[in-house]
């Protein structure tokens, strides 16, 4: 049985228009690459006392572009801390040797979310339809860092009785701006594909002071 379609001209206009969009929805998905990366630092990100969660985590958009060319951009979320203590002992001379009378005792305690949002060119050195792709990047991100501060203060007068004197603060870092540089690999498993990578940002001046400018960390990513 034979199905007789209307020879309508709007009705080829019609079927022209689906399979014109159809055919601009398989090109973009072939160009835009859409998935997300998780990694974990070689370095600690703070100075000293460092607390942060080992790892780091976000989304990430990939558009490709002709003769090997491609660009990306990430949004990377870390929960970074650190605390550290230190203390003063008061002296009182009493005699040829020196008594100690009282002490005060500091704890600082300093947490943050960090986001990250490198903006990377790239670079492919075998074909698209190669299962494996060897790539380097570069290019710049941007931090801003939420910042909490708990500080306490512990006093010991010479009696030996004790006073605590604690504080919080909440602020926001400045803009952080860093170079980027990235090594990794593409592998192709069907409709998805693998990206492990490493990749070292040099951060300009110290957004906050205890975070590092030396940030190094292994990325895997996997995109759709």
């Amino acid at each position: 049985m034979a199905w007789n379609l209307p020879r309508n001209p709007y009705m080829k206009t019609f079927l022209v228009l689906l399979v014109t969009i159809a055919t601009n929805q398989v090109v973009s998905a072939q160009l835009v690459s859409i998935g997300v990366k998780a990694g974990v630092p070689f370095l600690d990100a703070t100075r000293s006392g460092d607390e942060s969660r080992p790892y780091t985590i976000g989304p990430s958009v990939e558009v490709r572009l002709p003769a090997g060319f491609a660009i990306e951009f990430d949004a990377l979320y870390r929960r970074l801390g650190n605390t550290s203590t230190f203390g003063f002992p008061g002296i009182t001379v009493i005699g040829p040797a020196p008594t100690v009378s009282y002490a005060s005792f500091f704890i600082d305690r300093l947490r943050g979310n960090s986001w990250e949002f490198p903006f990377l060119g790239k670079y492919y050195f075998r074909p698209r339809t190669a299962t494996w792709q060897p790539f380097i990047g570069t290019g710049w991100a941007l931090r801003t860092i939420g910042l909490n501060e708990a500080f306490s203060e512990t006093v010991t007068d010479p009696t030996g009785t004790s006073q605590l004197n604690s504080f919080r603060v909440n602020s926001r870092s400045d803009l952080g701006v860093g170079a980027v540089a990235a090594v990794g690999v593409r592998y192709r498993l069907g409709r998805i594909a693998l990206l492990p990578e490493v990749r070292y940002t040099r951060w300009g001046s110290s957004d906050t002071f205890s975070v590092r400018k030396n940030e190094a960390t292994f990325l895997m990513g996997i995109t759709f």
